[in-house]
Protein backbone atom coordinates (compact mmCIF):
# COMPACT_ATOMS: atom_id res chain seq x y z
CA UNK A 1 0.00 0.00 0.00
CA UNK A 2 1.33 3.66 -0.63
CA UNK A 3 1.79 5.74 2.22
CA UNK A 4 -0.55 7.87 3.10
CA UNK A 5 0.51 11.96 2.76
CA UNK A 6 1.10 13.52 6.14
CA UNK A 7 -1.45 16.57 6.88
CA UNK A 8 0.56 18.27 8.77
CA UNK A 9 3.54 18.45 6.12
CA UNK A 10 0.81 19.43 3.77
CA UNK A 11 -0.28 22.35 6.17
CA UNK A 12 3.25 23.28 6.78
CA UNK A 13 3.78 23.70 3.43
CA UNK A 14 0.63 25.58 2.26
CA UNK A 15 1.39 28.07 5.65
CA UNK A 16 5.10 28.42 4.56
CA UNK A 17 3.88 29.43 0.94
CA UNK A 18 1.11 31.85 2.48
CA UNK A 19 4.20 33.37 4.32
CA UNK A 20 6.35 33.48 0.91
CA UNK A 21 3.80 34.96 -0.78
CA UNK A 22 3.32 38.24 1.68
CA UNK A 23 6.63 38.70 1.88
CA UNK A 24 7.01 38.88 -1.51
CA UNK A 25 4.03 41.27 -1.81
CA UNK A 26 5.80 43.72 0.79
CA UNK A 27 9.11 43.53 -0.61
CA UNK A 28 8.48 43.91 -4.57
CA UNK A 29 5.45 46.59 -3.50
CA UNK A 30 7.27 49.07 -1.58
CA UNK A 31 4.86 48.49 1.35
CA UNK A 32 2.32 49.94 -0.33
CA UNK A 33 -0.18 48.02 1.24
CA UNK A 34 0.53 49.39 4.59
CA UNK A 35 0.64 52.91 3.82
CA UNK A 36 -1.83 55.56 4.25
CA UNK A 37 -1.90 57.44 1.28
CA UNK A 38 -4.76 60.27 -0.69
CA UNK A 39 -4.50 60.72 -4.40
CA UNK A 40 -5.13 64.22 -5.48
CA UNK A 41 -5.21 65.61 -9.43
CA UNK A 42 -3.30 68.46 -11.11
CA UNK A 43 -3.45 70.17 -13.81
CA UNK A 44 -0.01 71.66 -15.28
CA UNK A 45 0.19 74.05 -18.47
CA UNK A 46 2.97 73.57 -20.52
CA UNK A 47 4.38 70.67 -21.56
CA UNK A 48 5.43 68.10 -19.09
CA UNK A 49 8.29 65.74 -21.28
CA UNK A 50 10.23 65.08 -17.57
CA UNK A 51 7.28 64.22 -15.68
CA UNK A 52 6.86 60.72 -15.50
CA UNK A 53 5.03 58.11 -13.64
CA UNK A 54 7.01 57.73 -10.34
CA UNK A 55 8.36 61.79 -10.61
CA UNK A 56 9.19 62.59 -6.93
CA UNK A 57 6.50 64.88 -5.16
CA UNK A 58 8.53 67.12 -2.70
CA UNK A 59 7.13 69.87 -0.08
CA UNK A 60 9.82 72.47 0.27
CA UNK A 61 12.74 69.86 -0.81
CA UNK A 62 10.89 66.79 1.60
CA UNK A 63 9.79 63.61 -0.38
CA UNK A 64 6.03 63.33 0.86
CA UNK A 65 4.85 61.25 -2.42
CA UNK A 66 4.85 60.43 -6.37
CA UNK A 67 3.43 60.34 -9.37
CA UNK A 68 1.01 57.93 -9.95
CA UNK A 69 -0.84 58.51 -13.15
CA UNK A 70 -0.41 60.91 -16.15
CA UNK A 71 -3.29 60.22 -18.79
CA UNK A 72 -4.94 62.89 -21.74
CA UNK A 73 -8.45 64.05 -22.02
CA UNK A 74 -9.81 65.35 -24.98
CA UNK A 75 -12.89 66.89 -25.70
CA UNK A 76 -13.90 66.35 -29.40
CA UNK A 77 -16.59 68.41 -29.34
CA UNK A 78 -14.98 72.00 -27.59
CA UNK A 79 -11.44 70.29 -29.12
CA UNK A 80 -9.63 71.01 -25.75
CA UNK A 81 -7.59 68.96 -24.12
CA UNK A 82 -6.00 68.54 -20.54
CA UNK A 83 -3.11 66.24 -18.86
CA UNK A 84 -4.48 65.25 -15.25
CA UNK A 85 -1.39 64.39 -13.14
CA UNK A 86 -2.24 61.89 -10.06
CA UNK A 87 -0.30 62.04 -7.66
CA UNK A 88 -0.40 60.02 -4.31
CA UNK A 89 0.54 61.41 -0.72
CA UNK A 90 1.79 59.52 1.92
CA UNK A 91 -0.08 60.62 4.69
CA UNK A 92 2.51 59.25 7.05
CA UNK A 93 5.06 62.00 6.27
CA UNK A 94 2.23 65.04 6.05
CA UNK A 95 0.60 65.46 9.01
CA UNK A 96 -1.94 68.44 9.39
CA UNK A 97 -2.62 69.23 12.93
CA UNK A 98 -4.81 71.89 14.75
CA UNK A 99 -3.14 72.33 18.10
CA UNK A 100 -2.57 69.31 19.35
CA UNK A 101 -5.52 67.48 17.36
CA UNK A 102 -4.31 65.43 14.39
CA UNK A 103 -6.19 66.13 11.11
CA UNK A 104 -7.29 64.61 8.09
CA UNK A 105 -5.45 66.02 4.74
CA UNK A 106 -8.29 65.52 2.37
CA UNK A 107 -10.51 67.05 4.63
CA UNK A 108 -8.52 70.48 5.51
CA UNK A 109 -7.35 70.78 1.88
CA UNK A 110 -9.44 73.37 0.73
CA UNK A 111 -8.69 75.29 3.53
CA UNK A 112 -5.28 75.00 2.87
CA UNK A 113 -5.64 75.77 -0.71
CA UNK A 114 -7.45 79.23 0.59
CA UNK A 115 -3.99 79.97 2.36
CA UNK A 116 -1.57 79.53 -0.45
CA UNK A 117 -1.06 75.40 -1.38
CA UNK A 118 -0.16 75.11 -4.73
CA UNK A 119 2.05 72.51 -7.56
CA UNK A 120 4.66 73.49 -9.39
CA UNK A 121 6.80 71.99 -12.09
CA UNK A 122 10.66 72.26 -11.39
CA UNK A 123 13.73 70.96 -13.08
CA UNK A 124 15.08 67.81 -10.69
CA UNK A 125 18.03 67.09 -13.19
CA UNK A 126 19.92 69.56 -15.54
CA UNK A 127 21.51 66.65 -17.27
CA UNK A 128 18.67 64.42 -17.49
CA UNK A 129 15.63 66.99 -17.52
CA UNK A 130 13.90 65.29 -14.78
CA UNK A 131 11.00 66.79 -13.64
CA UNK A 132 9.45 66.93 -10.30
CA UNK A 133 6.20 68.52 -8.52
CA UNK A 134 6.94 71.05 -5.54
CA UNK A 135 4.37 71.94 -3.26
CA UNK A 136 4.58 74.75 -1.13
CA UNK A 137 2.71 78.38 -0.28
CA UNK A 138 2.07 80.94 -2.37
CA UNK A 139 -0.87 83.22 -0.65
CA UNK A 140 -0.29 85.72 -3.23
CA UNK A 141 -1.00 83.74 -6.58
CA UNK A 142 -4.56 82.85 -8.07
CA UNK A 143 -7.04 79.86 -7.43
CA UNK A 144 -6.83 78.68 -11.24
CA UNK A 145 -9.35 75.18 -11.31
CA UNK A 146 -10.00 72.77 -14.12
CA UNK A 147 -12.63 71.03 -12.46
CA UNK A 148 -14.11 67.97 -14.58
CA UNK A 149 -15.27 64.87 -13.65
CA UNK A 150 -12.37 63.71 -11.53
CA UNK A 151 -12.56 61.35 -8.66
CA UNK A 152 -9.54 62.87 -6.57
CA UNK A 153 -9.51 66.46 -5.08
CA UNK A 154 -7.84 69.10 -7.35
CA UNK A 155 -4.40 71.22 -5.93
CA UNK A 156 -3.81 74.60 -8.09
CA UNK A 157 -0.92 75.18 -9.92
CA UNK A 158 1.41 77.87 -10.42
CA UNK A 159 4.14 78.21 -13.76
CA UNK A 160 7.45 77.40 -13.16
CA UNK A 161 10.02 79.46 -13.66
CA UNK A 162 11.00 77.93 -17.16
CA UNK A 163 7.55 78.21 -18.00
CA UNK A 164 8.08 81.51 -17.38
CA UNK A 165 10.72 82.14 -19.29
CA UNK A 166 9.31 80.21 -22.24
CA UNK A 167 5.82 82.52 -21.92
CA UNK A 168 8.15 85.37 -21.99
CA UNK A 169 10.44 84.20 -25.05
CA UNK A 170 6.96 83.19 -26.86
CA UNK A 171 6.29 87.23 -26.78
CA UNK A 172 9.43 88.70 -27.85
CA UNK A 173 9.42 89.10 -32.12
CA UNK A 174 12.57 87.09 -32.26
CA UNK A 175 12.63 87.76 -36.30
CA UNK A 176 13.05 91.61 -35.44
CA UNK A 177 15.31 91.55 -32.69
CA UNK A 178 17.68 89.32 -35.31
CA UNK A 179 16.94 91.83 -38.31
CA UNK A 180 17.86 94.80 -35.97
CA UNK A 181 20.96 92.92 -34.54
CA UNK A 182 22.40 92.65 -38.43
CA UNK A 183 21.26 95.91 -39.28
CA UNK A 184 23.86 97.07 -36.29
CA UNK A 185 26.35 94.71 -37.38
CA UNK A 186 25.97 95.70 -41.07
CA UNK A 187 26.04 99.50 -39.89
CA UNK A 188 29.64 98.76 -37.58
CA UNK A 189 31.25 96.90 -40.63
CA UNK A 190 30.40 99.71 -42.59
CA UNK A 191 32.23 102.24 -40.47
CA UNK A 192 35.30 100.10 -39.96
CA UNK A 193 35.22 99.40 -43.96
CA UNK A 194 34.99 103.31 -44.16
CA UNK A 195 37.77 105.49 -45.90
CA UNK A 196 37.20 108.03 -43.53
CA UNK A 197 38.20 106.31 -39.86
CA UNK A 198 41.87 106.94 -40.37
CA UNK A 199 41.20 110.70 -40.35
CA UNK A 200 38.48 110.18 -37.18
CA UNK A 201 41.27 108.29 -35.68
CA UNK A 202 43.87 110.73 -36.14
CA UNK A 203 41.27 113.72 -35.34
CA UNK A 204 40.71 111.31 -31.88
CA UNK A 205 44.80 111.07 -31.13
CA UNK A 206 45.29 115.14 -31.26
CA UNK A 207 42.19 115.55 -29.14
CA UNK A 208 43.24 113.64 -26.68
CA UNK A 209 47.19 115.32 -26.84
CA UNK A 210 45.06 118.63 -26.58
CA UNK A 211 43.27 117.16 -23.20
CA UNK A 212 46.43 115.91 -22.03
CA UNK A 213 48.26 119.27 -22.57
CA UNK A 214 45.27 120.97 -20.85
CA UNK A 215 45.80 118.66 -17.67
CA UNK A 216 49.36 119.56 -17.62
CA UNK A 217 48.54 123.47 -17.85
CA UNK A 218 45.56 123.22 -15.17
CA UNK A 219 48.41 121.07 -13.17
CA UNK A 220 51.16 123.73 -13.34
CA UNK A 221 48.99 126.30 -11.88
CA UNK A 222 46.74 124.36 -9.12
CA UNK A 223 49.86 124.82 -6.69
CA UNK A 224 50.11 129.20 -7.08
CA UNK A 225 46.10 128.95 -6.99
CA UNK A 226 45.94 127.23 -3.98
CA UNK A 227 48.39 129.42 -2.61
CA UNK A 228 46.58 132.77 -3.28
CA UNK A 229 43.57 130.62 -2.00
CA UNK A 230 45.48 129.76 0.86
CA UNK A 231 46.41 133.91 1.74
CA UNK A 232 42.66 134.64 0.91
CA UNK A 233 41.57 132.53 3.73
CA UNK A 234 44.14 133.75 6.50
CA UNK A 235 42.85 137.49 5.29
CA UNK A 236 39.70 136.60 6.03
CA UNK A 237 40.50 134.94 9.45
CA UNK A 238 42.56 138.13 10.90
CA UNK A 239 39.34 140.26 9.15
CA UNK A 240 37.03 137.81 11.62
CA UNK A 241 39.34 137.86 14.52
CA UNK A 242 39.63 142.29 14.09
CA UNK A 243 35.82 142.62 13.87
CA UNK A 244 34.95 140.42 17.02
CA UNK A 245 37.49 142.08 19.00
CA UNK A 246 34.97 145.21 18.00
CA UNK A 247 31.74 143.85 18.61
CA UNK A 248 32.02 143.74 22.22
CA UNK A 249 32.80 147.69 22.94
CA UNK A 250 30.13 148.52 20.20
CA UNK A 251 27.83 145.84 21.36
CA UNK A 252 28.08 147.47 25.12
CA UNK A 253 27.48 151.27 23.90
CA UNK A 254 24.78 149.96 22.13
CA UNK A 255 22.90 148.25 25.03
CA UNK A 256 23.81 151.32 27.05
CA UNK A 257 22.40 153.32 24.94
CA UNK A 258 19.06 151.73 24.63
CA UNK A 259 19.20 151.58 28.84
CA UNK A 260 18.99 155.26 27.94
CA UNK A 261 16.07 155.05 25.80
CA UNK A 262 14.13 152.80 27.94
CA UNK A 263 14.28 155.24 30.94
CA UNK A 264 13.44 158.35 29.16
CA UNK A 265 10.15 156.33 27.48
CA UNK A 266 9.39 155.57 31.17
CA UNK A 267 9.86 158.87 32.44
CA UNK A 268 8.00 160.87 29.71
CA UNK A 269 4.82 157.34 30.24
CA UNK A 270 4.98 158.38 33.36
CA UNK A 271 3.91 161.98 32.87
CA UNK A 272 1.55 161.79 30.26
CA UNK A 273 -1.51 160.73 32.84
CA UNK A 274 -0.39 163.75 34.54
CA UNK A 275 -0.35 165.93 31.52
CA UNK A 276 -4.13 164.24 30.38
CA UNK A 277 -5.33 164.85 33.47
CA UNK A 278 -4.94 168.33 33.44
CA UNK A 279 -6.02 169.42 29.92
CA UNK A 280 -8.97 167.02 30.72
CA UNK A 281 -9.81 169.40 33.89
CA UNK A 282 -9.03 172.57 31.58
CA UNK A 283 -11.55 170.94 28.69
CA UNK A 284 -14.33 170.48 31.55
CA UNK A 285 -13.93 174.31 33.14
CA UNK A 286 -13.88 175.51 29.24
CA UNK A 287 -17.13 173.71 28.75
CA UNK A 288 -18.65 174.87 32.03
CA UNK A 289 -17.66 178.28 31.10
CA UNK A 290 -19.37 177.78 27.40
CA UNK A 291 -22.43 176.16 29.01
CA UNK A 292 -22.63 179.41 31.15
CA UNK A 293 -22.24 181.88 28.60
CA UNK A 294 -25.10 180.38 26.42
CA UNK A 295 -27.11 181.07 29.34
CA UNK A 296 -26.22 184.42 29.73
CA UNK A 297 -26.57 184.93 26.06
CA UNK A 298 -30.34 183.56 25.96
CA UNK A 299 -31.16 185.72 29.22
CA UNK A 300 -29.95 188.60 27.43
CA UNK A 301 -31.92 187.85 24.16
CA UNK A 302 -34.96 189.41 25.49
CA UNK A 303 -33.19 192.40 26.39
CA UNK A 304 -30.92 193.16 23.88
CA UNK A 305 -31.97 193.31 20.26
CA UNK A 306 -30.02 191.19 17.65
CA UNK A 307 -28.35 193.54 16.47
CA UNK A 308 -26.80 194.87 19.38
CA UNK A 309 -22.86 195.35 20.29
CA UNK A 310 -22.96 193.36 22.89
CA UNK A 311 -24.74 190.53 21.28
CA UNK A 312 -22.08 190.61 19.06
CA UNK A 313 -19.13 190.34 21.37
CA UNK A 314 -20.81 188.20 23.36
CA UNK A 315 -21.41 185.68 20.37
CA UNK A 316 -17.54 186.60 18.84
CA UNK A 317 -16.18 184.90 22.47
CA UNK A 318 -18.85 181.94 22.58
CA UNK A 319 -16.42 180.84 19.40
CA UNK A 320 -13.46 181.75 20.45
CA UNK A 321 -13.56 179.72 23.59
CA UNK A 322 -15.09 176.89 21.23
CA UNK A 323 -12.10 177.33 19.17
CA UNK A 324 -9.42 176.84 21.99
CA UNK A 325 -11.46 174.29 23.49
CA UNK A 326 -11.16 172.15 19.76
CA UNK A 327 -7.69 173.13 20.16
CA UNK A 328 -7.00 171.87 23.92
CA UNK A 329 -8.61 168.64 22.47
CA UNK A 330 -6.58 168.40 19.73
CA UNK A 331 -3.39 169.18 21.38
CA UNK A 332 -4.21 166.48 24.11
CA UNK A 333 -4.54 164.43 21.67
CA UNK A 334 -1.47 164.86 19.61
CA UNK A 335 0.87 164.86 23.14
CA UNK A 336 -0.66 161.24 23.74
CA UNK A 337 -0.21 159.89 20.50
CA UNK A 338 3.28 161.86 20.46
CA UNK A 339 5.15 162.44 23.90
CA UNK A 340 7.98 162.65 22.24
CA UNK A 341 7.58 166.60 21.60
CA UNK A 342 7.30 167.33 25.32
CA UNK A 343 11.49 166.56 25.23
CA UNK A 344 12.41 167.55 21.29
CA UNK A 345 9.56 169.78 20.35
CA UNK A 346 7.69 169.25 17.20
CA UNK A 347 10.88 168.94 15.00
CA UNK A 348 12.69 165.68 14.85
CA UNK A 349 15.18 164.37 17.42
CA UNK A 350 18.89 164.83 16.58
CA UNK A 351 20.55 161.56 16.31
CA UNK A 352 23.83 161.03 18.23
Amino acid sequence: MDRQASKTLIGAFVAGAVVLVMAGILIFGGGKLMKHTVKCVLFFKGSLQGLNVGSAVLFRGVKIGSVSSITIETDINRLTYHIPVIVEIDLDKLHVRKGKKKEDFGVNLPALIERGLRAQLNMGSLVTGQLLIELGFHPDSPVELIGGENAYPEIPTIPSAIQRISDMLNTVPIGEVIERLMSAVGAVEKFLSSSELPKIMNTLKMTVEDIRKLVQNIDSRIGPLATRIDDTVKGYGELARNVDSRVGPLAADVEGALNDTRNLVRHVDDRIPTLAEDLEKSLKRAKEALTQARKTLVSAEGTIGKESPLVYQLDTTLKEIATMARSIRSLADYLERNPQVLLYGKGKPKRR
